[in-house]
């Protein structure tokens, strides 16, 4: 499991929607806004390819979306373990 945390920027004018909207995704949490515009967000993920195409998904799919930028990430030992064991 990969626990990450983001902002993503949106205008202001949209910002509720998006929460609206980000609130209706499985494994995410929305944390408020900072400086009207940067939701704080935590997402659950199985891989780091889904956790990529929810990042993809919000950026195409979302009115008023100005980008997605992680701050943090990280993965339970068993996730770790798996990573070694394709290297």
């Amino acid at each position: 499991m990969i626990v990450a945390s983001m902002i993503i920027k949106a205008f202001p004018e949209n910002i509720d929607e998006v929460i609206l909207k980000l609130n209706n995704i499985p494994n995410v949490t929305t944390y408020g806004v900072h400086k009207e515009e940067n939701i704080i967000v935590l997402i659950e993920a199985d891989s780091e390819d889904q956790l990529k195409d929810l990042a993809r998904y919000i950026n195409s799919e979302f009115d008023g979306i100005l980008g997605t930028y992680p701050t943090f990430v990280s993965a339970d030992e068993n996730f770790d373990e798996e990573i070694k064991t394709v290297n």
